[in-house]
């Protein structure tokens, strides 16, 4: 077998033999911490009520999901001896976009995307004060935020082709060019930064979970106006390509996208590969690690918010009272699962010998599968119960009174998916996330160490990624 080798120290190798003291300690904290919160008491998946009628016990489905993912690591240790997603991310295309019709269908997809930004910040400052009659909400928080993560790990990023930042960003630096006799600006940065995105994703995560009134259509209104000044500021400023390293929803689409079979390359060209090869492209760029620990850490909070112990803290506090505990508990979630992750590499640096900051930045990538697990299973019923109320919004999106398509008598059928359907989803949904995160990290140890170390040095972040597993279920299924 022929593998790439980095430097490794001796001692660090000899070292593997054994876990560290520290590795040791950690391990068990994760285990302890993880037990500790999974008895916090029960708690309600997002969008659905408590579980009285699970198909098992929900201490069943949890440790049944991270007994899954403790045996994957046992089986891809056996039998995934040499790196394979590297060389399966380029993939074979399928279709060439830089074609006419590519061009102009891409054309009309950027003006849909004005078009339904210009809809959805007219409804939020002009619309219904009403968040159940005016389309704002709706499309903000369930069919673009929920719609789009799902899509794109699934599809590739869709987003990229209708973002109307993007667009408006673009057609401005074209003006100026044309105006003042000057060459188009660049649309990539030389010095990109993921930072001003992870500022962008947080507002967003905050807004959306601690803010006690994300709901009412003049508040989406303000909050859409200053993340658009923040964007288009920023591009006339710094250039057009800001907009690609600052917008949170486009880098976390792309993200995602990574995991996708589908992806565009650099000449424009569709292209189809294996799902999770293109984890191993994913670019190290600052900000990253940190980008995706607000997203698994914003989730993480959204199914604590619904745990018995939460209730107790936050559960009559009304107003800016609520959102001060929400905050705090937002921020503290998110250092939490930071946390675990730093502990989790400073272990594996201990085992492989190099710098926890340089793994941390490499290993990064193989956490968006869980990323994209948590959107499942957190949003899956949110989706598929309350995301059918676009159908009567759609004939009236200003809640005007209108019935432009004749969907306004339409009724939401509450009965199209059971909890024990939910729960499977949300179960297998987390499961395979998870699997699929170690098989990434596998398939990146391999190629960097010996078997023997690329082994052991996971040996950290599965423990880590057990306790994930049984901690998020145990959340959502209200154990």
């Amino acid at each position: 077998m022929t593998v790439s080798l980095s430097p490794v120290r001796e001692e660090a190798v000899e070292s593997a033999r054994v876990m560290s003291k520290r590795s040791r300690i950690v391990v068990f904290g994760a285990l302890v911490g993880g037990t500790l919160l999974a008895s916090a008491g029960p708690a309600a998946a997002h969008g659905i009520g408590g579980r009285t009628d699970l198909p098992l016990p929900a201490w069943q489905m949890a440790w049944a999901a991270g007994f899954a993912v403790a045996s994957s690591f046992v089986i891809l240790g056996a039998f995934w001896s040499r790196p394979r997603l590297a060389a399966a991310a380029d993939g074979r295309p399928v279709a060439d976009l830089t074609s006419p019709v590519g061009r102009v269908v891409e054309v009309a997809l950027k003006l849909v995307g004005l078009f339904l930004f210009g809809v959805m910040l007219y409804a939020a400052w002009r619309g219904n004060t009403s968040s159940a009659a005016n389309i704002s909400g709706d499309a903000l928080f369930i069919w673009f935020w929920v719609g789009l993560q799902l899509v794109s790990f699934l599809f590739g990023d869709l987003w990229r082709a209708f973002n109307p930042y993007i667009t408006l960003a673009d057609s401005a630096a074209w003006v100026r060019a044309r105006v003042t006799r000057t060459p188009l600006s660049s649309s990539t940065e030389p010095d990109a930064t993921f930072w001003p995105a992870v500022a962008a994703i947080f507002g967003f995560v905050w807004f959306e979970l601690a803010y006690h009134s994300s709901s009412s259509p003049r508040s989406i209104g303000v909050f859409l106006t200053v993340y658009s000044a923040f964007l288009l500021g920023g591009a006339a400023v710094y250039g057009r390509g800001w907009v690609r390293t600052a917008d949170g929803f486009a880098v976390l689409f792309t993200k995602l996208a990574a995991v996708a079979p589908l992806h565009r390359d650099a000449e424009g060209q569709l292209r189809i590969r294996s799902p999770l090869a293109g984890l191993a492209t994913v670019a190290d760029v600052a900000g990253t690690v940190p980008f995706i620990l607000v997203v698994l850490g914003s989730t993480t909070f959204d199914g604590f918010t619904r745990s018995s112990l939460w209730t107790d803290i936050a559960g009559s506090r009304t107003g800016w009272s609520l959102t001060a505990a929400n905050s705090v508990g937002l921020v503290v979630l998110i250092g939490l699962v930071s946390l675990a992750y730093s502990f989790a590499i400073s272990a594996m640096a201990s085992i492989t010998g190099e710098e926890p900051a340089r793994l941390s930045n490499v290993f990064g990538p193989t956490l968006i599968p869980i990323a994209a697990a948590y959107s499942v299973a957190h949003y899956f019923s949110l989706l598929m119960l309350e995301g059918q109320r676009m159908f009567i919004q759609i004939s009236d999106p200003f809640g005007r009174g209108w019935d432009l398509f004749g969907t306004k008598d339409y009724a939401i059928d509450w009965t199209l998916i059971s909890p024990s359907t939910i729960a499977w989803v949300q179960t297998s949904a987390i499961a395979v996330g998870h699997v699929l995160a170690v098989a990434a990290a596998h398939d990146l140890a391999i190629s960097r160490y010996d078997a023997r170390v690329a082994v052991r040095s996971q040996y950290p972040m599965l423990a880590v990624m057990i306790t994930y597993t049984v901690v998020g279920l145990f959340l959502l299924l209200g154990a």
